[in-house]
């Protein structure tokens, strides 16, 4: 008996070890339809330091102050910057006072500017820390980090402004290559919740910038892939329950109050809160590069 409850509990023990945000946030990645992110130290670096900023300094902000306590840089893409990764390209998370890192990218995905970021296609690395329950998340992009390296002086049509350095450009070719290899490894619409997904919340989280102005349940995304989808059109976007369909309001980049959706996202918000231990059904319908797309899928509350 001794030996069962040994082994019960070393198992128990391996598999509370065996989580890692990486790891939590690559799986909703994958099964929301997006590519896998790596591990990135450089930028770890960058996010260890705002989120000691934030809690020093109890300034809960994406920005810093170069006259308050351990101050690193003022901006998301100069604190990458300067810890040493190659491109301005940054998408930053911030979440405060959560238990648990897993606490804390759930709230973030209950959100939908937030959550958005988590889920954005043309990111691939990604580095994180927590000091004192301030957390925070650096996205950036390798494929772009390592053309800035190049140093390109010269090409006929150029991005500029995404290298640490001013003078450096990136050629308009080489960045589309790089993103499209972002593209064309995830799936063609990134839903979440994703398909069958089990222990939905009920509830909308509120950010900054503020989302709406009332409580909403738990919000529905759905991103086309512009590697696949050019020009879309929403043709409806609904969700129903029990065959019946649920008030909702369809917010994209022409609706969007602080103008963050970018084109091709569409968000379904349920007006009220979703219902507990319940199944919920999801149509979204679309003209897509002159074809009618329809995809279905369900999810269940907790």
């Amino acid at each position: 008996m001794a030996k069962k409850v040994l082994l019960s509990t070393l198992l128990t023990t391996i598999i509370i070890n065996a989580f890692t945000p990486l790891g939590y946030i690559n799986s909703i990645r994958e099964k929301s339809g997006a590519k896998k992110l790596t591990y990135d130290a450089t930028l770890a670096k960058a996010a260890k330091k705002h989120a000691t900023y934030v809690y020093k300094n109890s300034e809960y902000s994406h920005y810093e102050n170069s006259s308050s306590l351990a101050y690193f840089a003022p901006t998301p893409w100069s604190r990458i910057v300067k810890a040493g990764f190659k491109t301005k390209v940054v998408v930053e998370n911030i979440s405060f006072f959560n238990s648990s890192y897993k606490a804390s990218i759930e709230q973030l995905m209950a959100t939908v500017y937030h959550r958005l970021a988590f889920l954005y296609l043309k990111i691939d690395s990604i580095g994180y820390a927590n000091v004192a329950k301030m957390y925070v998340y650096d996205m950036s992009n390798s494929k772009i980090a390592r053309i800035c390296s190049k140093h390109y002086k010269n090409a006929p049509m150029i991005i500029d402004n995404i290298c640490p350095n001013e003078s450096d450009i990136v050629p308009q070719r080489k960045f589309n290559i790089a993103m499209n290899s972002l593209l064309i490894g995830a799936k063609k619409i990134i839903i979440y919740p994703y398909s069958n997904q089990n222990n939905v919340p009920t509830k909308g989280v509120e950010e900054v910038p503020k989302f709406l102005y009332q409580n909403f349940g738990y919000p529905i995304t759905a991103t086309f892939n512009s590697y696949y989808y050019r020009k879309v059109r929403l043709i409806s976007f609904k969700l129903f329950k029990d065959g019946k369909e649920v008030p909702t309001k369809v917010v994209s980049n022409t609706n969007d109050i602080n103008n963050k959706i970018r084109k091709g996202t569409y968000v379904l918000v349920p007006l009220n809160y979703l219902k507990h231990n319940s199944k919920y059904s999801v149509v979204l319908k679309a003209d897509a590069n002159g074809k009618k797309v329809v995809k279905k899928w369900s999810f269940t509350t907790r």
